[in-house]
């Protein structure tokens, strides 16, 4: 029983470090700045490019309601460049 016991504990513990394998951090003139930041500030430029592009082309009014749709488009922006440059 005690050997299982072991087995468990050093499973878990195993699973824990896993995540240790790799610095989220990126240097931006000499500061370090998380990986998620940067994909937070460039997701939100990103959103008001759309809604730039959105305006211009008259589509702006299609979409739905800006409340849910904009924050949804940071969201999205975020996530896919996080994925892409720091997953």
């Amino acid at each position: 029983m005690r050997t299982i016991l072991y087995l468990l504990v050093a499973t878990f513990s195993c699973l824990l470090v896993v995540g240790c394998s790799r610095d989220p951090n990126v240097e931006i003139v000499g500061s370090y700045f998380p990986g998620w930041m940067l994909s937070l500030a460039i997701g939100v430029a990103l959103t008001v490019v759309a809604h730039y592009l959105l305006r211009k082309q008259g589509l702006h009014h299609v979409l739905g309601t800006p409340v849910l749709i904009y924050p949804g488009m940071v969201l999205l922006f975020t996530c896919a460049l996080w994925l892409c440059f720091f997953a």
